[in-house]
């Protein structure tokens, strides 16, 4: 096979790095439609932490075409990151270690806060956008399907997102620290997405009470703030929700900055040298960093909470190494569904074949013997069948058994150039 995963996330990359490659849900359709100038198929999984791109081609359009070169000349006409600097943050697996890889993504083993659930929505998501765009096909719809069912089981076997504390809850854990306490101080809660969602949770879950939510759409704050018992503020006053505010929580995740640093230096005009705390928790960034330059300002991006989002391993050692066994088991199944997938085809060819011989010799015996023949000619031929079938499954009968227990692609690339056979359709994803 030729699987390909080429990417990066917050382990090989910086936030400004990382933030020129993030595809809004969106834009996915549009970026599949270029990544399709550079490769047969893929699925791109873009997440605040992470861009991948997953690729297929079989063997011999993959060694002509120089896949990972070409999926990184995407990466990079995408970003408008160079090429020789967007390779040394770039990471490859293929076949086998590309496939163990997203079963680890999905289930939140390769996460930031390690076993997040949010990651197998967005992997999910990102299947379901390439499978409409015609995208995934084939194995690499097979390779998705076994990812999913791979991060089920995980965390229907396991505990280890009971732990587990995310990124919106670090953010909110930062501030408490910061502020010591929440009760009495005004939160503004900027985006009212999944993450802003997640957010406004958290406050209220560490005691917040005066929770003031933006949004540019302004039923979906006014929905989120009704939830919270906290109130909705029209998007365009948010530079003087900005200056009420004590702690900013933003996560809208829009291209430019929603809080630049003009904004904020009018915010901190007329605060008696009251402190404005921001946390910016979007890819890309909501706020400008420049903003952490003035006076009575202190700004912190997702790549700050890092060290709050982590768990402790120790506490989940068990529940790591069930999940890290349930996904060499699945790898393991999906090795085996994908060599089948050449066997198949190749056995059934062999047995097409070798019936349309047997007929036709069947029918050129029948044919020299007729008139000479002093028995019933229907006899005849009824025993010529038999007799022929019985010898065909007998000789076929090894030949079978070896092809099934010897399915290394050299083994089956071998046999095929000595029978001269092409393998037809092929199966659907392992169970």
């Amino acid at each position: 096979m030729s699987l390909l995963v080429l990417g990066l996330n917050h382990r090989t990359a910086s936030l400004d790095v990382r933030e020129k490659l993030t595809i809004e849900r969106e834009q996915l359709s549009q970026a599949l439609e270029l990544l399709g100038d550079y490769a047969p198929q893929g699925v791109i999984l873009s997440t605040c932490n992470r861009m991948e791109v997953y690729t297929y081609a079989d063997e011999r359009s993959a060694e002509g075409m120089g896949l990972p070169a070409y999926v990184g000349n995407f990466l990079s006409a995408m970003s408008g990151i160079p090429g020789h600097e967007l390779r040394e943050h770039l990471y490859q697996h293929h076949e086998d270690d590309c496939a163990r890889h997203l079963f680890r993504v999905a289930s939140g083993l390769d996460s930031m806060v390690v076993g997040e659930r949010q990651i197998l929505g967005q992997v999910r998501t990102a299947f379901s956008v390439a499978s409409d765009t015609g995208s995934a096909r084939g194995p690499l719809s097979g390779l998705f399907h076994q990812a999913l069912r791979t991060a089920r089981q995980v965390h229907r076997e396991t505990n280890i997102g009971n732990h587990s504390r995310s990124v919106s809850q670090a953010a909110v854990q930062l501030a408490r620290g910061i502020l010591g306490g929440l009760s009495d101080r005004r939160v503004l809660v900027v985006g009212a997405g999944d993450a802003g969602r997640l957010v406004a949770q958290a406050l209220a879950d560490a005691g917040a009470r005066r929770i003031t939510v933006s949004n540019r759409t302004q039923w979906r704050a006014e929905e989120l703030a009704k939830e919270l018992g906290g109130v909705a503020a029209p998007f365009e006053d948010l530079a003087l929700n900005l200056a009420e505010a004590d702690v900013v929580i933003s996560s809208t995740g829009s291209p430019g900055f929603v809080v630049d640093r003009g904004m904020v230096s009018a915010a901190m005009r007329g605060r008696d040298g009251r402190p404005l705390l921001l946390v910016d928790i979007a890819v890309p960034r909501d706020v400008d960093p420049s903003a952490a330059g003035l006076e009575g300002v202190e700004v912190y991006d997702i790549d700050s909470l890092q060290t709050l989002a982590e768990t402790s391993r120790e506490s989940i050692q068990d529940a790591l190494q069930r999940s890290e066994e349930i996904v060499e088991e699945r790898t393991r199944q999906f090795r085996e569904w994908w060599d089948s997938l050449d066997v198949v085809p190749l056995i059934a060819s062999i047995r097409t074949q070798a019936e349309t011989i047997r007929r036709q010799e069947v029918a050129k015996t029948l044919s020299r013997t007729s008139g000479r023949w002093e028995g019933d000619p229907e006899e005849l031929a009824a025993h010529l069948d038999a007799m022929t079938q019985a010898l065909v499954k007998k000789l076929l009968h090894q030949p079978t058994r070896v092809l099934k227990e010897n399915r290394e692609a050299a083994f089956q690339k071998l046999a095929r150039q000595i029978l001269d056979f092409d393998g037809g359709s092929r199966r659907r994803g392992p169970q």
